[in-house]
């Protein structure tokens, strides 16, 4: 009789200790990784350093072709039309650097200008269309067109975080807009590619 109870009790430890196993490794299962819950760093501080950063007229809008006859002294309007939309964005190698700080170090750079002078991302420059131009024609015939244009600010950057360096770019343009008036087979004589593009494009032809 005591050993058939021993053996009773021996198994029901045997059994007890695999219970115990198995929720012991489903406990370790269900935690998640110190890797997977890891957090980036803030980067409140860190110097940037520039690299490329360029700034350059683009087209954004243009109207079609308006005729005028010699000795008419009305009026015109211009109503542009979309050619390309600039939009605004500022990418980083993770999420610590902030779009707003970005623009913020890219006016430092530039010196001359506020980071609210700048288009933040989603700020895009279709949504910023401009009402028609008038303009008097004085009586003086031909094909006449408008142009307009934003400037553009390109760069790369890197910034030195606390134990790493955060890499990223920004392209984005400044508040306002460049107007200027064509006149098809008048050559604008101009080197800004912008107003070359506008030319091309409206009267079919080359400007030099």
């Amino acid at each position: 009789m005591r050993r058939r109870h021993l053996g009773i009790v021996l198994g029901a430890l045997l059994l007890a200790t695999a219970g115990c196993t198995t929720t012991t490794v489903k406990k370790a299962e269900d935690k998640p990784s110190a890797k997977a819950s890891a957090t980036t760093p803030a980067c409140p501080g860190g110097t940037f350093r520039w690299a490329g950063v360029t700034r350059e007229k683009r087209l954004t809008e243009i109207s079609p072709v308006v005729t005028v006859k010699d000795g008419d002294r009305g009026w015109i309007t211009f109503r542009t039309q979309l050619v390309r939309d600039i939009v605004p964005r500022v990418d980083t190698s993770d999420g610590s650097v902030s779009a707003h700080r970005v623009l913020a170090a890219l006016a430092k750079r530039l010196k001359w200008w506020d980071a609210e002078q700048f288009a933040a991302p989603g700020e895009e420059s279709a949504d910023r269309r401009p009402p028609p131009l008038k303009m008097g024609t004085l009586g003086h015939g031909g094909r006449y067109v408008d142009a307009k244009a934003v400037s553009v600010v390109e760069g790369s950057f890197t910034v030195a975080c606390p134990g790493r360096t955060v890499y990223g770019s920004v392209t984005t343009w400044l508040n306002g807009n460049t107007d200027s008036s064509l006149e098809c087979g008048v050559d604008p004589h101009t080197d800004e590619a912008w107003v070359k593009e506008a030319y091309r494009l409206a009267c079919g032809g080359k400007a030099t």
